[in-house]
């Protein structure tokens, strides 16, 4: 084994020069970003390292058909991981020693699943009569294809920027935190508080970034692990109610919604929350079925706490929701009073949650009531709220959360309504819900409970189904048991989707992601030690978090003229329908350097 991976190690040398040979090229004489750059040289390293492992290193006799279609997996799972290693390391690394670490990293993946899989070798060495169909096979159904979700999500966090307003709002309130080190009460710019939501996403976020780096990686940490926490929570309980084939079909269909596969590496509160209702609701369950477990029932109260410091009572509500409608439609009442510790939960729950909201209101008066009146009910009741203090209220039509379900869900959302149709023409609807142990309809209720809520709500957003759809999941795979090809053709699609958008971000000359990542990396590759970065009017938050918190802000003409004044080098950015508002004296100032979306780069020019 040592001797072939000494072999492989000398062809992946080969590889290597043609990699490094164009990242250089691309970097030094094209000005290409670095990550982009090393895909391109990963792609190049690809051809000259089968070639000679096939026929040098493991002198395999299986024809290509059989190879190179594994080898290529193997690649493209190692240039995943080449890409997100280099989009860390190079905001603290030169790019060219973050490359030899990565190089290392993806040598090792590259040769021990060549060798176990593509060319068939056991741990000594020799080849293997394994089918190759088998071991594709395992690949792609099961756990196989429930790890590939996992990994190619996991691959993808910091592979494209922070999206404005608000995923970018939340990692600088984080990288705020950390920097102020003002634990209570999150930051919405320095000095300013941010009542609107709890702050838990914060505390991940801030806690990730201190440990990991301030990078779009460590921001979309947490909720990736606390997307990880959800698929472990419904492959339990999926697995104590129905065996393991439904927990595997259960949590594949749920990783594999739009909703819940972006969000799991989106810096947002609705993560959060999900992962406490989640709790709360499976071990609601859990406390009712298992009689030996008495500490699912305050699993139940310990989930409903984390909901509440995520995103306040509304996590309550939504899981009330469901376990109220179940327990009063089954009748249940006796067991779900003696088998849960309501008292002592309760005192639980409170110990936990309120401390901090008493705290906050201390070190900010007013924050109870504008986050209790403001936010929970005036959110809710009036269309386009005028009081939000952090933008505007989203004003939809009521009953549109409907229509984001059908998108959240999707592709399975087309699946179930397949389902449902169905039946209802056949006239079997109220078939779909039976079940002697009432587990359909406890799913069916989770996954309507944030429905049903915002459905009269004047205020909403596409992310408001999430928490429902573990629920969704549950009751789909109980009711359609998947074909393996069909399975993993609808679960491949989303990710498949979603990363050749991130690879399109990678494109040059595509804009369409809505952060000011590509105007920072142009001013810092021009602008001196000396020179700042200005923002005129408007300074959208992922400038801050890329900037670190150093990016000026100056309102209105006056201000703009009195900043050209006293610095004549710096730098400015200017929504491109504003500069029609700058006088023409100002204008001839303003050498434009780089163009993005609805923003354009300026270097000041002295007179």
């Amino acid at each position: 084994m040592f001797q072939k991976f000494m072999g492989f190690a000398l062809v992946g040398a080969a590889g290597t020069l043609a990699h490094y040979s164009i990242l250089y090229s691309l970097v030094e004489f094209y000005r290409f970003n670095p990550v982009v750059a090393t895909g391109w040289g990963a792609l190049a390293g690809l051809i000259v390292n089968y070639v000679l492992n096939y026929k040098l290193t493991f002198n395999s006799q299986q024809s290509h058909r059989q190879t190179f279609p594994k080898f290529v997996l193997i690649a493209s799972l190692g240039f995943g991981l080449n890409l997100a290693m280099m989009a860390v390391l190079t905001q603290h690394l030169y790019y060219f020693y973050a490359q030899i670490v990565t190089t290392g990293v993806v040598l090792i993946w590259n040769f021990f699943a060549n060798s176990l899989w593509t060319f068939q070798m056991d741990i000594s060495g020799n080849t293997t009569d394994d089918k190759p169909k088998s071991m594709l096979k395992k690949l792609f159904t099961g756990v196989g294809l429930f790890a590939t979700l996992l990994l190619l999500r996991l691959l993808s966090l910091g592979l494209y920027p922070l999206y404005d307003p608000s995923e970018s709002r939340y990692a600088e309130m984080g990288r705020k935190m950390l920097e102020t080190g003002n634990w209570v009460t999150p930051l919405i710019d320095y000095g300013v508080p941010f009542w609107g939501k709890p702050p838990m996403t914060v505390w991940l976020t801030a806690s990730s970034l201190g440990l990991g780096g301030i990078n779009d990686f460590s921001a979309r940490l947490p909720s990736f692990i606390l997307s990880l926490g959800v698929i472990w929570i419904i492959f339990h309980l999926a697995k104590a109610q129905r065996g393991v084939e439904y927990a595997r079909a259960a949590t594949i269909i749920l990783a594999s919604t739009v909703s819940f596969f972006v969000m799991s590496g989106t810096v947002a509160m609705d993560v959060c929350m999900s992962f406490g209702i989640t709790l709360a609701i499976a071990s609601f369950w859990l406390a009712l079925r298992e009689d030996s477990k008495a500490y699912w029932g305050y699993l139940f109260f310990i989930g409903l706490s984390i909901g509440l410091l995520a995103k306040g009572p509304i996590a309550v509500v939504l899981s009330g929701i469901t376990l109220g409608l179940w327990t009063l439609i089954t009748g249940e009442w006796k067991q779900v009073w003696q088998r849960l510790p309501w008292i002592k939960g309760t005192l639980l729950m409170l110990v936990i949650s309120v401390p901090w909201f008493l705290i906050a209101e201390h070190k900010t008066p007013g924050f109870l009531e504008y986050f209790i009146v403001g936010e929970h009910w005036k959110r809710f009741t009036e269309s386009g709220w005028q009081g939000d203090l952090y933008g505007n209220g989203h004003a939809q039509p009521r009953g549109k959360i409907w229509q984001y379900w059908l998108g959240a869900a999707f592709p399975w959302s087309l699946v179930f309504l397949k389902i449902l149709i169905t039946a209802i023409v056949q006239k079997k609807p109220l078939e779909l819900i039976k079940s002697n142990d009432g587990w359909r309809l406890y799913c069916l209720l989770w996954m309507t409970a944030p429905l049903l809520f915002f459905t009269l709500s004047a205020n909403i957003i596409w992310t408001y189904p999430l928490p429902g759809l573990p629920g969704f999941a549950l009751l789909l795979a109980e009711w359609f048991p998947l074909r393996s090809k069909f399975r993993t053709v609808l679960a491949l699609c989303v990710p498949l989707g979603f990363l050749g958008l991130v690879a399109a971000y990678h494109y040059p000359n595509v804009d369409f992601f809505r952060s000011q990542k590509p105007l920072v990396e142009a001013y810092e590759h021009l602008a001196l030690a000396d020179e700042r970065l200005v923002y005129v009017n408007e300074r959208p938050y992922s400038a801050q978090f890329y900037m670190q918190g150093q990016a000026v802000l100056v309102t209105g003409t006056s201000e703009l003229q009195a900043s050209l004044l006293e610095a004549h080098h710096d730098f400015y950015v200017i929504k491109n329908e504003q500069m029609v508002t700058v006088p023409e004296e100002l204008k001839q100032r303003l050498n434009p350097v780089k163009h993005y979306l609805l923003f354009t780069l300026y270097q000041a020019q002295t007179k």
